[in-house]
């Protein structure tokens, strides 16, 4: 077995957010057929800037498909980011929220019709409470 010496392992880049891949078609998809003309870079600023928004927009109305008692649990737990972690986040929308699918449904024709009816990408047209900026 021969030895691998530290050139012959690729070089690590700077870390890419994990983002779903269906969700990344979709955004691509909207892009065009509103036949945005954009270098690269660009597109690729446009597409993150999409991604937070509609994740934003996703978790807002996954918090809504909760009951109310849960909900507010929920949020209180929310208050508190150190102690909050994926199991807990994935215990209480697994067992609270049966429709997943018709709330990601929703929520992509929801971010659709908004994308699509602005001239421009304007993160302030989304109803989503943090406002993300797009530098391009």
């Amino acid at each position: 077995m021969s030895k691998q010496t530290v050139d012959e392992f690729p070089k690590q880049t700077r870390s890419e957010p994990v983002r779903n891949p269906y969700i990344m078609n979709f955004l691509k998809v909207l892009v065009e057929k509103k036949d945005v003309q954009l270098q690269p870079e660009d597109l690729k600023k446009l597409l993150g800037a999409m991604y937070r928004l509609f994740e934003s927009l996703l978790g807002q109305n996954m918090v809504d498909a909760l009951p109310e008692e849960v909900r507010e649990k929920y949020l209180e737990m929310a208050e508190d980011l150190p102690k909050l972690n994926y199991e807990k986040i994935g215990a209480v929308f697994d067992t609270n929220v049966k429709n997943h699918d018709q709330v990601m449904k929703e929520t992509m024709k929801q971010f659709a019709e908004i994308y699509l009816k602005n001239r421009q990408f304007r993160p302030e047209d989304f109803p989503v409470k943090n406002q993300i900026s797009l530098n391009c």
